[in-house]
């Protein structure tokens, strides 16, 4: 049976937000929106949360490694406030911008490899009110 191909996905992921932290996991969540926004048109936007913000163009410089000149995307830089944190910042970005999922890897730059999810990507994901995809 042939069956016309339908993109029914492509509204689960019309706006994707990808945090950013310059680890391996977090960069091949970026790979997938990518691909994502190549396959059903989805917007991008990479969210760097920082507390000192001295390793910005660092940041930028590895997004644009793995993204290159394929899609268009967006940077944003939230400073971390002394009473927050990058898991409160990455929900209320999601919250106040309309995003549709959020892909994000499963742990950052911890030093302890033995951790198989990290507490922001855990954080996120019990705490998010749009589809969370956590990638390894």
């Amino acid at each position: 049976m042939n069956y016309e191909p339908t993109y029914t996905v492509s509204l689960w992921f019309r706006k994707i937000l990808v945090p950013i932290d310059g680890s391996e996991n977090s960069l091949r969540a970026l790979e997938l929106a990518t691909d994502f926004s190549l396959r059903y048109g989805s917007k991008v936007s990479v969210l760097y949360v920082c507390s000192t913000c001295e390793d910005i163009e660092h940041i930028r410089k590895k997004v644009d490694e793995r993204v290159g000149k394929k899609i268009e995307y967006e940077f944003k830089v939230i400073k971390i406030q002394k009473e927050s944190s990058v898991s409160n910042e990455i929900l209320r970005t999601v919250n106040e911008d309309t995003y549709d999922a959020i892909l994000l890897g499963s742990r950052g730059t911890s030093v302890n490899s033995d951790i198989n999810i990290g507490s922001v990507a855990l954080s996120v994901t019990a705490n998010a009110s749009v589809t969370v995809i956590i990638v390894r």
